[in-house]
């Protein structure tokens, strides 16, 4: 496991932040974030012209024609081989109200994060520090820029949230904690608790019943004024009005649920404490970690009685237990999914131990000689086969577990710099590296995910650099090796890695493809396999015109794949009248106004129509030549022309708070 950097120093007041960290889902395309918006809305008094009419209309909401809750924009990716996940990414007018909600409410969104002793991830304060890996500093070499314009922008954007957290920022960190060892020595019985769909069964004006009494909240029910029927009424805003569901993936979304499990945590104690004399602390205790419970108890039928009566509690927030998915466990509490874990564990460090030596343990290790790289290759995918095999688990089990251990080693294995006449060292380090991309690619294709794209891009983007700088000839090698094995993935999938599923995005090969665009204009991919990617008989996403314009860029043999793309961007944005309520419409419209590969007019037509809507009159030919001059610098979700990939997937982990 990495180590901690010291930590870095944020901005406690500058509630921009907020845009940075608590409105995004992080499963989306490497390539995408909000430092644009951030850096627009930072210095939003001192726009003008264009810069102004977009920002008071598109972002802030104050100059559209009409007032309205928004509509996200929905998009589904992988759980796992059979199921998916529905995310949204909200309106950038619904962000600026979610900015302005935490500025107002700070304080009491803490207060309402306190009351339950039970919530091992909860915030406590606003953060003032974080901690980035050390294995991220140890590649900073590799980097083409800081992970923002300065180290005060960095430390002010893009720590992992807003809040402080008390308890684990991962589940898993709860297994390994001390709390959870002298939990199994008080405790004999462990029973778990999983709520069935939380996020979409939520109803929002539960928010007012979990901060207030449900009597109180109904008598005063026109009141708009309260925290809760606040809360209540920007994320309602965020989601078309919906009261039942909230968006799925934003960090917002989380505390959101938060509250209101902490209300179910009290009242579940009372009523367990005042009809069945059960004390918490004593007789039983509950860890829950957002809306998984684990119920700890010293016999079965405290136990069964904490169980029924806590999901009898989350029914008067109109929430259910799936019954289905819950574990009763004896002492020893250890899951299958533990002993696989540390079974895989142990082989892949056998593995390693085969061809990377450590030097001290933590930020380095160097490769040692290896006779048949594929002997070795195979041997490993062999051991993964067994051990998935013997304990009658999928590769889906294993395999973001490994990509992300081999992720580090890459990032080891790239610390270091070479002596360009020590010839055997440099052709370890090249077996050494394929040897490592051979294995990242076979567990990434047979289960991909989109938290391991981001692992197998950091991978490829080090040993890609490292290459450039240290190994001579022998980089032509891997470059070659690392688009033999991109190009097999993109290609075979393409056929069934597509979902028959409304608003899918394949965010598993986006990233892939985006990653390996670093090997330049001698390595691209043929434009049948790049469109197959995003072309499955429906209309292109917003992700799938702004990854598609990223790859293809100004190259001649996508000439034809460019200009669809463009003309799909262009079908979308013919009509602007809901721009200020329709997510997708107003992220493709910023992010085309910006992109370099679109002719000058065409994003000059663009402005005026959003002006038409605005009921402005058109702009001047000065105001748009000026406008357009400064788009290249003043973008707003994709940095087109600068954007180190590498440093974007540094903030991906850093802001992995779930």
């Amino acid at each position: 496991m990495s180590k901690l950097s010291k930590p870095k120093r944020i901005n406690k007041r500058d509630y921009c932040r907020v845009l940075a960290t608590e409105t995004l889902p992080y499963e989306t395309p490497i390539i995408f974030s909000n430092e644009g918006l951030y850096n627009n809305v930072s210095r939003l008094r001192q726009a003008t012209g264009v810069k102004k009419v977009i920002l008071d209309g598109v972002i802030t909401g104050e100059a559209a024609p009409k007032f309205s809750p928004t509509n996200p924009h929905s998009f589904k990716i992988r759980k796992n081989s059979l199921e998916f996940r529905r995310l949204a990414l909200i309106h950038p007018t619904s962000q600026w109200r979610i900015k302005n909600f935490y500025e107002k409410y700070e304080n009491l969104i803490l207060h309402f994060c306190a009351l339950s002793s039970a919530s091992i991830r909860a915030p406590k304060r606003v953060a003032a520090t974080f901690y980035t890996k050390t294995s991220w500093e140890n590649i900073n070499k590799y980097k083409n820029g800081s992970v923002a314009g300065t180290e005060t922008d960095r430390y002010t954007k893009y720590s992992p949230s807003f809040f402080a957290y008390r308890g684990h920022d991962r589940l898993y960190k709860f297994f390994d904690s001390r709390d959870f060892l002298d939990l199994e020595k008080t405790y004999g019985f462990l029973w778990t608790l999983d709520v069935s769909k939380c996020f979409d069964s939520i109803y929002t004006h539960c928010m007012s019943w979990a901060v207030k009494d449900k009597e109180f909240t109904k008598a005063h029910v026109d009141i708009d004024s309260t925290f809760g029927q606040a809360f209540d009424t920007v994320m309602r805003h965020a989601n078309h009005n919906e009261t039942n569901g909230i968006v799925i993936g934003p960090e917002v979304s989380r505390i959101f649920s938060e509250i209101i499990f902490q209300a179910v945590d009290r009242r579940a104690f009372a009523r367990l404490n005042h009809s069945y004399k059960l004390v918490f602390g004593s007789d039983y205790e509950i860890r829950r970690y957002v809306d998984d419970v684990f119920i700890f108890a010293k016999n079965e039928v405290s136990a069964k009685t904490v169980y029924e009566c806590y999901s009898d509690t989350l029914i008067t927030f109109n929430l259910h237990t799936n019954v289905a998915k819950s574990v009763r466990l004896s002492r020893p509490f250890f899951t299958k999914k533990s002993r696989i874990t540390r079974d895989i564990s142990a082989k892949a460090n056998e593995f390693f131990d085969k061809f990377i030596e450590d030097v001290d343990g933590v930020s380095r290790v160097v490769p040692k000689k290896i006779f048949y790289p594929w002997k070795l290759t195979r041997s490993f995918i062999d051991v993964v086969k067994a051990v998935c095999s013997y304990n009658d688990v999928t590769y889906d089990d294993v395999s973001s577990y490994l990509i992300s251990a081999f992720t580090e080693r890459v990032k080891k294995l790239a610390n270091t710099s070479l002596d360009p006449g020590d010839t055997e060292a440099i052709e370890n380090y090249r077996d050494s590296s394929l040897v490592l991309l051979d294995v990242l690619f076979f567990l990434y294709s047979v289960a991909p995910a989109v938290s391991s794209s981001y692992k197998l891009a950091t991978s490829i983007i080090v040993l890609l650099r490292f290459s450039e700088r240290n190994l001579g000839d022998y980089k032509e090698t891997v470059k070659q090796r690392i688009y033999d094995l991109a190009n097999s993935f993109l290609s075979q999938r393409k056929d069934d890695g597509q979902a028959a599923v409304e608003g899918f995005t394949w965010l598993e090969a986006s990233n892939v493809l985006l990653a390996i665009r670093e090997l330049g204009s001698n390595y691209l991919l043929p434009e049948s396999t790049v469109k197959s990617l995003f072309d499955d008989g429906r209309a292109f996403s917003y992700f799938d015109i702004v990854c598609g314009l990223f790859y293809v860029r100004k190259e001649p043999v996508y000439r034809s794949l460019r200009r669809s793309l463009v003309k799909a961007a262009d079908t979308k944005l013919r009509n602007l009248s809901n721009i200020f309520t329709d997510s997708e419409k107003a992220h493709l419209f910023l992010d085309m106004l910006t992109c370099p590969y679109i002719y000058h007019t065409q994003r000059r037509r663009w402005v005026e129509r959003l002006y038409d809507q605005m009921r402005l009159g058109k702009p001047s030919e000065s105001e748009l030549a000026e406008f357009i001059a400064c788009t290249t610098e003043d973008y707003w979700f994709v940095n087109w022309t600068e954007v180190d990939l590498l440093n974007s997937l540094e903030k991906k982990e850093l802001k992995r708070a779930y």
